[in-house]
């Protein structure tokens, strides 16, 4: 290899070299650098043939070095170096291909190589009949990207113009290479209006077309595994993660195979009926099912299948599991597989059950059992005996005006005991990362633990005023004045209403008695007998008096209960704390 020191005279730009574009203020830099320190790397030049003889003597072609040959040329115009000036110069006698290499290397390995620059590059190096994993493997480069770059070498030549002459951004362009095919990509570039065709979103939407995203719903419910085996395409995105499921004929006969095995899996299984969401002609929020009889699930047990199932849809809907950390994939490991163990003893129905209920594919494409045809109410054995054994079950309404009742008892007890209050913030401070989707608490706080997003978080509240204000505001208190804010604070969060704890009647009661709660003043009682069944109203004036109620009009029962409630300060048991002591009725 001979270095030389060569004028401008005796250069000219080689075919091969890599760097097309020019980046003016990047070019600019170069030349104060020139000017400053002179040229510090070599350029690399090919010896001349004899093409590159002319009667001023021998011509170099330049495959490596063109920033600065041009850098330089400009500055000789600009008048700031004079015409003879000579620039260092190595020698490499390579042919044509290695030329090719040498400069790409060059400037793929300084890493300020322009995307326009590399993707002809490598289209030039494929044309030669290297695979893009020889590409890859030369200049040290994943595969992905080389085929990226290959892909945007292979796009319409309308389009590479328009982007050398900065009228499509970099986003724009990669996502025209979604297409192999040129003249689509020049239809969608020519039939996008305006400020849509240098937008990416618009560009793959229009690509696209009737191809389905690989993250979609009804891919997730068919399986790749399955979709390859019948010949299904994929295409992939080489400059995002989407991937696209581009047969669409094979996509539809996969998705009602996958619909009739199933409805003739179930129906042999013994279920009443196997159901799209569509056939039922109704709402997912419509579906009502009965519960699993053979469950043999505590109440504790039902209340963590439920936490499970909204931790795993919100944390780890759509994660790919080999992408979590090992921290995260052993707590992703843990969860499902506790769910799983819960899930398969709670869906546990006896025949009697399935014969009347069916199973429904959700709006999601999901799997739900144990449904009522819509209209239809429980038939089940189950359900009529419930009702014979327990004629003094309260109604769901019933319940919910006593859960409002109790709540608003404790919110005003809270207030007034601002020390307590403290005490029942910190527990709930503590408790709320634990359990953010499931209420196992006496109060609605969504704190958040680190990498945790709560499940029951009200999001698009417009606040008051900002944090900064509310701060100074708590931060200029006295120390009595601020324990009073944090307790009406905290009074408005506490709720051990029976939708918050439907389940919990042990932590409802422990906190009424907590805060010493009387709710008696806040109990409805010419409401709660108005809507209660005739027992009772017969079994609470029992309780009442300790003398039977006669059976007659419902009304004359309901004021007669009511009456004796009033003097005995009676409650339901709903109510009741360990303070609890109604007089005894004359």
């Amino acid at each position: 290899m001979e270095q030389l020191s060569l004028t401008m005279d005796r250069l000219v730009l080689d075919p091969s070299n890599a760097r097309r574009m020019r980046d003016k203020d990047s070019l600019a830099s170069l030349k104060a650098s020139i000017l400053a320190l002179g040229i510090i790397q070599p350029i690399t030049v090919r010896p001349p043939d004899a093409a590159d003889r002319d009667l001023e003597g021998d011509r170099y072609r330049v495959f490596a070095g063109g920033r600065r040959l041009s850098a330089v040329t400009e500055l000789i115009i600009e008048g700031k170096l004079p015409l003879d000036y000579e620039l260092p110069a190595l020698v490499k006698d390579v042919d044509d291909t290695g030329a090719d290499e040498m400069s790409l290397a060059e400037n793929i390995l300084r890493r300020n190589m322009l995307p326009v620059d590399e993707f002809k590059a490598f289209s030039r190096l494929a044309e030669q009949g290297m695979s893009a994993e020889d590409i890859a493997l030369h200049f040290g480069q994943t595969v992905k990207f080389v085929r990226g770059r290959m892909a945007l070498g292979n796009l319409h030549p309308v389009i590479l113009a328009a982007f050398e002459n900065e009228e499509l951004t970099w986003s724009a362009v990669t996502a025209y290479t979604i297409a192999e095919d040129r003249d689509a990509q020049l239809q969608t570039y020519e039939g996008l209006e305006g400020y849509q065709k240098n937008h990416a979103h618009y560009i793959r939407q229009k690509l696209s077309g009737s191809a389905m995203e690989a993250d979609n719903k009804v891919a997730k419910f068919i399986g790749e595994e399955a979709y390859r085996a019948a010949g299904g395409v994929i295409q992939e995105d080489l400059f995002q993660e989407n991937r696209y499921w581009t047969s669409s004929q094979i996509i539809e006969d996969l998705k009602l195979a996958k619909l009739e095995q199933l409805r003739s899996d179930y129906l042999a299984d013994g279920w009443s009926f196997f159901k799209t969401l569509e056939e039922m002609g109704c709402q997912d929020w419509e579906l009502r099912s009965e519960p699993a009889i053979g469950s043999g699930l505590t109440e504790e047990q039902i209340d963590r299948l439920d936490e499970l199932g909204n931790i795993i849809e919100t944390l780890y809907d759509g994660v790919d599991p080999d992408e979590l950390s090992p921290e995260d994939k052993a707590a992703y490991k843990k969860t499902t597989e506790e769910y799983d163990t819960l899930e398969k003893v709670a869906r546990v129905y006896t025949s009697e059950q399935k014969s009347q209920l069916g199973v429904v594919l959700d709006s999601y494409l999901k799997i739900r059992v144990g449904i009522l045809e819509v209209g239809k109410a429980a038939k089940s054995d189950a359900a009529a005996s419930k009702a014979e054994k327990d004629p003094l079950a309260l109604s769901a309404p019933t319940l919910s005006e006593l859960g409002k009742a109790a709540t608003t008892a404790l919110a005003q007890a809270v207030e007034a005991q601002p020390d307590k209050a403290l005490a029942l913030l910190a527990a709930l401070l503590e408790l709320a990362p634990t359990s953010p989707w499931q209420q196992h608490r006496p109060g609605r706080l969504s704190i958040g633990a680190p990498g945790v997003t709560a499940g029951n978080a009200n999001y698009g509240l417009a606040a008051k005023r900002s944090f900064s204000e509310a701060f100074e505001e708590y931060a200029a208190m006295k120390a009595v004045d601020l324990k009073k804010a944090l307790a009406r604070l905290v009074a408005g969060a506490v709720d051990i209403s029976q939708e918050w704890l439907p389940r919990n009647a042990d932590m409802r009661v422990a906190t009424l008695d907590a805060f010493g709660v009387d709710p008696t003043p806040h109990f409805d009682v010419d409401s709660f007998f108005t809507a209660g069944r005739k027992p009772i109203i017969a079994a609470a004036y029992k309780e009442m008096t300790g003398q039977d109620l006669k059976d007659g009009k419902k009304g004359d029962m309901v004021a007669i209960a009511v009456d004796a409630a009033k003097k005995t300060g009676w409650l339901p048991e709903y109510l009741r704390t360990a303070t609890y002591k109604p007089k005894k009725a004359k």
